[in-house]
């Protein structure tokens, strides 16, 4: 069984729009407590990938994956023959999707999280993301449920109460479903030309990229439609952060710094808030950084996360990436600190007038629809590590 790697990508290159200059007028934007989540652990690297409303975060580590919930953890344990496991989503209801694996060569096994008990779904793949009603979005290669080498180039599955139905609309391209939101709609990648996608009742609509790019992704979708990701002329190494809406099409978010040649956006809430990261390195869980930075964009203005440390909180913490934002306002995510690489969690305490950044390139608006990642990638995959993180 062929395990599942996906390269993720980021966005950009050349825009033809109308620039959205940023004003040197203040605006009202929290400042954020900082907990250290892998100083809590005890862990040397940790990384949280999810959080919910209520404040429950899904965490990795390399000694394992775990529940955090009102300041305490729980381990979570693969499925029983598995040694290893990642998680990657987490729902309202403090459900907690992820995959484990044996050894080396065994096939990553989707499960869901929820009570003390891990559970099989069923299938062999990995998923990315869980609504509140359940429902789980992944990809697979076959396996499981399915027989081998049933989808040899890749399909994205959405798992509902023991029934699993595949999105692909063509078998003869790969697919990967990385979110999904209370309404059902599913985002991710999909073809041979890489494209980002959003699926709708079945219907699944190509989101293109920004101008002259080749490549896109699509992360999160909020309950609004609205789908954040990535689009770049290559992938990776030259992408810049993108917004969408049926109304607006894709919209690119820019990058915090000129020095910076990427940004990806890979979490967004009900309020329109995208969290991600931007810079230089793709070494996303370098220990020092790599001069990664994390970003919030809000009010239409994209904002160094690290700027907006409350004074008082953690001494040191460099804030490479973030990966969720909930309804609330709670980013959490990964960030260097001591040559080590820990979990975050930031809280809103307050809201301050500061001056917009200016820093930053000019927020560009787009009136083409374009879509958001794009197909089935393969990626390095260690055999250490059971999750591949959306990046």
């Amino acid at each position: 069984m062929v395990l599942l790697k996906w390269k993720s990508c980021i966005t950009a290159i050349t825009f033809t729009a109308i620039s959205l200059t940023a004003s040197k007028s203040a605006l009202a934007v929290s400042l954020y407590s900082l907990t250290d989540l892998g100083n809590l652990t005890g862990e040397a690297y940790s990384y949280a990938s999810d959080i919910n409303d209520s404040g429950e975060v899904a965490i990795n580590t390399l000694g394992g994956s775990l529940f955090y919930s009102n300041g305490s953890f729980q381990k979570i344990s693969p499925l029983p023959g598995d040694n290893q496991l990642g998680v990657t989503g987490i729902n309202n209801l403090g459900q907690v999707v992820g995959n484990s694996v044996g050894n080396i060569g065994s096939d990553n096994r989707a499960f869901i999280y929820s009570g003390g008990t891990t559970q099989s779904i069923g299938i062999n793949g990995i998923p990315y993301a869980i609504n509140d009603s359940g429902e789980v979005v992944g990809g697979t290669t076959g396996g499981g449920i399915f027989p081998k080498l049933a989808f040899p180039y890749g399909a994205a599955f959405l798992y509902n109460n023991g029934t699993t139905n595949i999105i692909n609309n063509n078998l003869e391209q790969n697919y990967v479903a990385y979110g999904i939101n209370n309404r059902s709609q599913v985002v991710g990648i999909f073809g041979s030309s890489s494209r980002a996608f959003l699926s709708d009742n079945g219907i699944i609509t190509n989101l293109g990229t920004l101008p002259d790019d080749k490549y896109s992704q699509a992360n999160d979708v909020n309950d609004l439609g609205q789908v954040v990701g990535s689009s770049g002329l290559t992938g990776v190494n030259d992408s810049r952060a993108f917004l969408y809406s049926s109304s607006t099409g894709l919209q690119n978010l820019g990058k915090l710094r000129p020095t910076d040649l990427f940004s990806t956006g890979l979490g967004i809430n009900n309020l329109g808030q995208v969290v991600g990261y931007s810079g230089s390195n793709n070494n996303f869980f370098a220990a020092d950084g790599n001069g990664l930075r994390a970003f919030l964009y809000s009010d239409n203005t994209l904002y160094d996360l690290n700027d907006l440390i409350a004074p008082g909180s953690e001494a040191g913490f460099t804030l490479t990436a973030a990966s969720a934002i909930n309804n609330n306002g709670q980013i959490v995510g990964r960030g260097a600190i001591n040559g080590e690489l820990h979990a975050f969690l930031l809280t809103p305490i307050s809201s301050v007038s500061v001056a917009e950044p200016t820093s930053g390139f000019p927020i560009l608006s787009f009136g083409a629809v374009v879509i958001l990642f794009t197909a089935l990638k393969r990626k390095p995959h260690s055999s250490s590590v059971a999750i591949q993180q959306r990046s």
